[in-house]
């Protein structure tokens, strides 16, 4: 079905596992969902509202935030697609290799990550959009809008940390330019002073 989202959810659920498991890891799933919705439970406990601004602002946000997490996927294609040339070094090949394939999976986890949040960027602006629009009580839209910003904040975090590890990682890499040296055999004459 061309507009099914199930493999981006399941992309994105993947990556909150540890390091080599294959279970969710509970605390992940605590952070990323658990409080969000703790927070937004407590504001709808304790009877907070929020002014019809907030939604229209909201929406604003979350359509901005949906174009500009394309524009980070096409950033992440940008790295994935840098040149990585061979040393000649058999060894430092080998870890050239294992840098690029953790790489190549870190790129994978955020691509998960980023096409979430843009279809919760999305799935957002329709929320608040109907908010705006529609009568619901204003506590219940204060615990979702709530709930759905501390996920999307928690996320974007996730995001952010996973790609600063990639960007460190490219910018670490030591230099290697192509030698420009003629060789003396080959070298027009010199002036003699």
């Amino acid at each position: 079905m061309k507009v099914s989202l199930t493999a981006i959810l399941k992309a994105h659920f993947g990556t909150l596992k540890n390091l080599g498991e294959e279970r969710l890891s509970l605390w992940d799933m605590l952070l990323f969902f658990g409080i969000p919705i703790i927070a937004g439970f407590l504001s709808w406990l304790w009877c907070i509202h929020l002014s019809e601004d907030v939604f229209s602002v909201s929406i604003s946000v979350f359509a901005i935030f949906s174009a500009l997490l394309f524009s980070v996927q096409v950033a992440m294609y940008g790295v994935f697609r840098s040149d990585r040339k061979a040393t000649g070094d058999s060894i430092l090949d080998g870890e050239e290799r294992k840098l690029a394939e953790e790489t190549r999976e870190l790129l994978r986890e955020i691509n998960a990550n980023v096409s979430y949040l843009i279809f919760l960027s999305c799935a957002a602006v329709t929320i608040f959009l109907v908010f705006f629009a529609a009568p619901v009580p204003d506590r219940l839209e204060a615990a979702i809008l709530i709930a759905v910003y501390l996920h999307f904040l928690l996320t974007v975090a996730m995001i952010l940390k996973r790609a600063h590890e990639i960007f460190d990682a490219e910018y670490a890499k030591p230099l290697r330019f192509k030698s420009n040296k003629i060789p003396a055999s080959k070298a027009p004459d010199q002036p003699v002073e």
